[in-house]
C-alpha cells in the first residue's frame, strides 16, 4: 500500500503549482498528475458538470491503485469533494480547507481577499470554509478568469500578467484586506508578480503549499522517502501539455500520455 502513487488532479497545468510543492516536500513518493485539458477551463462551468468530469478521473485513479488523491483544483474542490469522498476507497483532499485555514490564521484584521475563478467565486466555497473557522471574518471575493487564461497558456512573466494581477488585487484591496488567498491552483504560477504588487500591503496564502503540507498527515505511516517518481496524463493535446509545462515547470522533462474517454472510462492512448 505504502509504494502505491499519489494521485493530483486538476484542469490543465494549474495543479502543477500543488504538485511542485508536494515533490519538493515528498521526493520519495510516486505521483500521478491528471490534467483534463480537453475541458478546461472548469472554471466557467457549472458545478455539476465539473462534479461528473472530475469523477470520470476519480474512477481512473481508482484503476490505477493511488493511495491518495488531491483534488488540485479549487472549483473541482467546490464541485466535487464531499461525493469523491463518499465514493473513493482511500483518502481524498481538496485545496479550500486548508487555504481557508491557513487565511484565518494569518489574518490579523479578519478582512481576507479571495481571488479565483467564476465557478469558485459564484460556489462561496472559500467564504463558508473561512466561516468555520471564524465567525467574525470579512471575506472579499473576486473572479480573475483571465489569469487562469494567461498561466495555462505559459504567459506567467509578461506585462500583460502584471497589469492582469494588479487589477484583480487592486479590487480586494479597496477593502482593506490584509491577507489574499490565491483561489486558483493557476496563480502561483505568476507568484513572482503576485509578492511584488502585494508588496507589504498583506500576507500571501497559497492554498497548494498548505495542501502539500496536509498530505503528510492524511498519508501518515504510509509515506515513503525514496525511488519516487512522476507519471503525467493529460486528456487533451500532449505536445501543447508538454510544451506548457516545460515553461512552468522549467528543468523538468514533462512527457505526458494520452488518455481517452471509451466505455471503460478512460483509458491510455496506445499507438499501433
Amino acid at each position: 500500500m505504502a509504494n502505491r502513487p499519489i494521485a493530483v488532479f486538476d484542469s490543465g497545468e494549474g495543479g502543477l503549482t500543488v504538485l511542485r510543492r508536494a515533490w519538493a516536500l515528498y521526493p520519495g513518493e510516486h505521483f500521478i498528475y491528471g490534467a483534463d485539458s480537453d475541458h478546461f477551463p472548469y472554471g466557467s462551468r457549472s458545478l455539476d458538470e465539473v462534479r461528473d468530469l472530475f469523477l470520470r478521473f476519480l474512477d481512473f485513479f481508482i484503476k490505477q491503485e493511488v493511495k491518495a488523491v488531491v483534488i488540485a483544483c479549487n472549483t473541482a474542490t467546490a464541485a466535487a469533494l464531499d461525493i469523491a469522498r463518499a465514493k473513493s476507497p482511500v483518502p481524498v483532499i481538496g485545496v479550500v480547507q486548508p487555504g481557508a485555514e491557513k487565511a484565518v490564521h494569518t489574518s490579523a484584521s479578519g478582512r481576507i481577499g479571495i481571488l479565483s475563478t467564476y465557478a469558485t467565486y459564484k460556489s462561496e466555497v472559500y467564504r463558508k470554509a473561512i466561516e468555520h473557522y471564524s465567525h467574525k471574518a470579512q471575506v472579499v471575493q473576486w473572479p480573475c478568469p483571465v489569469l487562469v487564461t494567461m498561466a495555462e497558456s505559459g504567459q506567467t512573466e509578461t506585462e500583460q500578467a502584471r497589469m492582469a494581477v494588479r487589477e484583480c488585487l487592486n479590487t480586494v484591496f479597496r477593502h482593506q484586506v490584509d491577507t489574499v488567498v490565491l483561489g486558483c491552483t493557476h496563480f502561483p504560477h505568476m507568484e513572482r508578480i503576485f509578492y511584488e504588487e502585494v508588496g507589504n500591503r498583506a500576507v500571501i496564502v497559497d492554498p497548494g503549499y498548505e495542501t502539500a503540507k496536509h498530505l503528510q498527515d492524511v498519508l501518515g505511516p504510509l509515506r515513503v522517502s525514496s525511488g519516487g517518481s512522476l507519471t503525467f496524463y493529460t486528456t487533451g493535446s500532449t505536445t501543447e501539455f508538454n510544451r506548457i509545462s516545460s515553461v512552468l515547470w522549467p528543468h523538468m522533462d514533462i512527457q505526458a500520455q494520452k488518455l481517452i474517454w471509451s466505455p471503460k472510462g478512460y483509458e491510455v492512448y496506445r499507438k499501433d
